[in-house]
């Protein structure tokens, strides 16, 4: 009975896993799937990765991924999940329901020409047949059932069995950015720094610290909600914009003075000081902030992200990679602030 949290080990990315317990069966919500590596890797693909072990877990108890969520289109998102897609046995006999703010639904949405370059095409199982020849990933959710919500929008609500889903982002107007021709491989580098800033001490980020949006329009076109049910509540942030998701906080009531009470909150972007402020962080209560990355990418977890976290809350941040902790403090700032930062176990339980 009960929550379960798995924050998957994605490498740089994001694919978590959220199942709810009841005496009534279990209800399991995949967010995102991390890069291809999280599915399968290594030569041919010989070998399994978190998700496809989840997955097999997943079968293995007769279980189903009642919604899949697809924050948005950045590699290290949403192409685990493409490659579980393209295995016979996996999301196509497992997902039930999907959230995907897809191209020709932004396009059908705002009455505009379909921009046929953004369609996912899935690569068919023979090497010898090419992506273009494969299966419109669209096509396949029509042929095998899947439910598929219409364009997610902050302040929109959705019931999922017990489960209650607030939308945060995103908005008409990040939308609209997404109407052109979208890159082969999004990356987030465009707002992430290259060289970390793990040499900076915290009282010399503390003492300069002024935030700066982060200004992809990918980044900003993520869903982020917030989930909540029985007793728990939990933030889910993607790769969101921090502007938007606090306003829409704040507009459902939340303030310095009316904090909203967290069991968790996953940290937007990898940690990136573009898309955490202390204003964000300001009007939230929660005593665990999950940052999932295993700091190869684009200098990720920044140390401002983590400095604004000790700052502004009392909670700890976990990290589903041990390797990121040791460099974020330097030896004087280990004594009085390394019991803050610690390694998640394999599920998070509530």
């Amino acid at each position: 009975m009960g929550i379960i949290v798995r924050i998957l080990k994605a490498n740089h990315g994001d694919c978590i896993l959220v199942s709810h317990e009841s005496g009534s069966g279990t209800l399991n919500l995949l967010i995102d799937g991390g890069p291809a590596t999280t599915f399968r890797y290594g030569i041919r693909q010989r070998y399994s990765g978190a998700l496809s072990n989840a997955l097999d877990d997943l079968k293995g108890k007769g279980q189903n991924i009642d919604l899949a969520i697809l924050t948005h289109i950045d590699d290290d998102h949403i192409n685990g999940f493409i490659k579980a897609f393209e295995s016979p046995n996996y999301l196509r006999q497992l997902v039930k329901s999907i959230w995907f703010n897809s191209s020709r639904l932004i396009t059908h949405h705002f009455n505009v020409p379909e921009i046929c370059e953004n369609n996912i095409f899935l690569q068919e199982v023979s090497p010898e047949t090419s992506v273009k020849q494969g299966q419109e990933l669209e096509a396949l959710l029509d042929e095998i059932g899947c439910v598929r919500a219409p364009l997610i929008m902050a302040g929109q609500i959705y019931k999922v069995g017990p489960i209650t889903l607030t939308a945060l982002s995103l908005e008409r107007r990040q939308l609209e950015q997404l109407l052109h021709k979208w890159p082969t491989e999004v990356s987030s580098a465009d707002t992430s720094s290259y060289e970390n800033d793990y040499h900076r001490s915290l009282d010399e980020i503390w003492a300069d610290d002024r935030f700066e949006s982060d200004s992809s329009i990918y980044n900003g076109s993520s869903i982020a909600f917030l989930l909540e049910t029985d007793d728990k509540k939990m933030l889910f942030l993607g790769d969101a914009n921090d502007q938007v998701v606090t306003k829409n906080l704040r507009a459902l009531g939340y303030s310095e003075t009316n904090k909203l009470k967290l069991d968790l909150v996953k940290v937007s972007h990898h940690g990136s000081q573009y898309n955490t402020s202390n204003e964000f962080l300001s009007i939230l209560d929660s005593p665990c902030f999950v940052i999932s990355t295993n700091g190869s990418k684009h200098g990720l977890p920044n140390k401002r992200t983590i400095a604004r976290i000790l700052k502004e809350t009392d909670g700890d941040i976990y990290f589903n990679y041990s390797n990121v902790i040791t460099p974020l403090l330097l030896a004087h700032e280990a004594e009085s602030y390394s019991s803050r930062l610690k390694v998640l176990g394999d599920e998070i339980k509530f």
